[in-house]
């Protein structure tokens, strides 16, 4: 029994040493961990991102000099035009005037030695100021409509005058640049435009006047090839969990997609995708440079400006933005669906609308001629005056159907190009007189 007491001792020590070391292991113990993959998020993308210059757009341009008007609505003028303008200093931004007639407004734009740019929308001044260089630091909340270039004294003092209108608002902000190349102004943008169509300016008393061709439009109607954008890669643009989604077809010509809280239906006939997602609607205010830059940056991340797509209207108010189709430069208006339309929600996307049609291969010309402006205002002057005053624009555009061609397999995109009264954003098809319609190439 003597030695019960130092075996107890010698266990106790025994296990305070074992504690010890254990704890000591823990302390020190790194296990080997296996790297954890990144998930890949798969990038989907419809077709090329673009340049915030590719989507503000002019529909034209208007030069006023030697007490002519020329213009022209190519791409490349506007190209040259905007290229250049990056290289601008702009300084002195400030407030002109906010109560301006239509007279007035119209004698801005008969000076001699201007440029105006046309837009379809008021453009956010903040977001258009991606596009110049401004050494003010505070840039107005404000909008335009109309950028007029007054380039009287940019040869003595190599300075311009611009001048940025709100034809709606009636408000105008004037600045200045300096231009750091007036040799390359002068020749590349402002002597090219002496060979620009003929227009003249149709007054409207008291309102503001009309800008058309002189001449009679020499034009093309166009047969294009469609492709398709595959419909599946929307679903994977704009469903968040595809393993939930069902598929629903409802006819041969529709079919609908939902995950339970959002839903896309896709009409095959008419080539068109509507999404929304009704939770993410809201009606808290958003100012116009968010809610356009919100929209433009939501399209243009999967590449959905797929082609020659414009700003053409945004409604505030309820946080819909709305981009136009042009085709070589016109606006193409149709009862198939032309146009691009976000409504934005509560820090997302609520609904979507668009074609999923693309111009494929153009197939076929006609050469087409069009009565001159002078010609078609006058007619509806004479036939619909009240068209004729209330019209915003008298303009050619592209008239666009759906053609399926002899073996039922492909569609067909056909182009007309046509007169239209285009007023509050909505057109209305004019009758121009056509002459001529002899074929001129196939392709």
């Amino acid at each position: 029994m003597k030695y019960i007491e130092q075996i107890k001792s010698l266990l106790l020590a025994f296990l305070v040493l074992l504690s010890i070391v254990f704890t000591l292991l823990i302390w020190t113990y790194k296990p080997e961990y296996e790297t954890v993959k990144e998930t890949q998020i798969e990038e989907v993308l419809v077709g090329k991102p673009k340049e915030l210059q590719e989507v503000i757009k002019p529909y034209r341009l208007l030069y006023r000099q030697n007490e002519q008007f020329y213009g022209t609505v190519s791409a490349t003028p506007l190209e040259n035009l905007y290229r250049h303008l990056r290289s601008w200093q702009v300084y002195e931004m400030g407030l002109i005037n906010s109560e301006l007639s239509d007279s007035k407004m119209n004698k801005m734009l008969s000076m001699d030695n201007r440029i105006t740019m046309f837009f379809n929308e008021e453009i956010p001044l903040r977001v258009f100021s991606n596009l110049m260089s401004f050494n003010d630091n505070e840039i107005p909340d404000t909008t335009f409509t109309r950028l007029i270039v007054d380039w009287s004294n940019v040869e003595s003092s190599n300075q311009l005058q611009l001048l940025f209108l709100n034809t709606e608002k009636r408000s105008l902000y004037r600045a200045y640049a300096s231009v750091p190349d007036k040799d390359y102004f002068m020749e590349k943008i402002i002597e090219p435009a002496n060979n620009y169509s003929s227009y003249v300016e149709v007054e409207r008393e008291p309102l503001r006047s009309l800008y058309v061709p002189k001449d009679p439009i020499q034009s093309t109607r166009l047969r294009y090839l469609a492709e398709d954008i595959e419909p599946d890669l929307f679903k994977k643009i704009l469903f968040t969990d595809l393993k939930i989604v069902q598929r629903n077809i409802e006819s041969p010509q529709s079919e609908r997609f939902t995950d339970g809280t959002s839903l896309m239906t896709v009409d095959s006939q008419n080539r068109v995708i509507n999404y929304v997602y009704p939770t993410a609607e809201s009606a808290a205010p958003i100012p116009a440079s968010r809610l356009f830059i919100d929209s433009f940056n939501f399209i243009n991340d999967h590449g959905g400006f797929t082609m020659d797509y414009r700003l053409s209207s945004m409604n505030i108010e309820r946080h819909i933005t709305e981009y136009q189709l042009f085709i070589q430069g016109l606006p193409v208006y149709s009862d198939v669906m032309t146009r691009l339309g976000t409504t934005w929600g509560e820090n997302r996307i609520f609904r979507y609308r668009r074609p999923y049609y693309s111009m494929g291969t153009i197939f076929q010309r006609v050469q087409r001629e069009l009565e001159s402006g002078e010609q078609m205002v006058e007619t509806l002057r004479k036939e619909n005056n009240k068209l004729f005053r209330e019209a915003d624009e008298i303009v050619v555009g592209y008239e666009l159907t759906l053609e399926e061609s002899e073996q039922d397999t492909d569609l067909i995109l056909v182009l007309e190009p046509k007169w239209f009264a285009v007023t509050n954003n909505t057109w209305k098809r004019l009758s121009p007189m056509e002459v001529g319609g002899d074929e001129v190439g196939l392709e």
